[in-house]
């Protein structure tokens, strides 16, 4: 399992009828492969949840000086909101040099169900699961976004350091 997290200043996504929004905290982008397990999904969880992404401020302290200011705080610690997007995509392989393949993307219909359990289990491991937002799996999607730094980070489940 693939991830692309973002931290944000805000964030949503629409399709499918819906659209979702978020304040700060992470715009997850998230690729299903074929072997993917409910274990790669926790491993994932785990993940945005832990990882220290987020400046610590002081109060008073400008954007500015988040600059300067050590990564100390994680999505857990400071109870940010979380927009998990499926994006198949992030399995795509190159065929040639204009054509990709995305064979390695595990079938929709499986994938649907891992995606939809991986959104229940980031809300019963967040400590407010009202701030965990998630996509229509499958349709069409327009994702805005306002980067905060940026900061990006890649994360495979299969490759867990990188």
């Amino acid at each position: 399992m693939r991830a692309v997290i973002q931290r944000v200043a805000q964030a949503s996504v629409s399709g499918g009828g819906h659209t979702v929004s978020i304040g700060r905290g992470v715009c997850v982008f998230i690729g299903i492969a074929s072997d993917d397990t409910k274990a790669d999904a926790d491993f994932i969880i785990r993940r945005i949840l832990d990882v220290r992404l987020f400046p610590d401020l002081e109060p008073g302290q400008t954007a500015d000086s988040a600059r300067q200011a050590r990564w100390a705080k994680s999505v857990g610690e400071l109870s940010a909101e979380v927009l998990l997007v499926s994006q198949f995509t992030l399995h795509a392989v190159f065929k040639s040099n204009r054509s990709l393949s995305f064979h390695r993307s595990m079938v929709p219909n499986e994938a649907e169900c891992l995606f939809y359990d991986l959104c229940e289990s980031m809300r019963a491991a967040h400590q407010a699961p009202h701030l965990v937002k998630n996509c229509v799996f499958g349709s069409y999607m327009n994702v805005a976004l306002v980067n905060d730094g940026p900061v990006t980070v890649l994360l495979d489940s299969k490759h867990p350091k990188g």
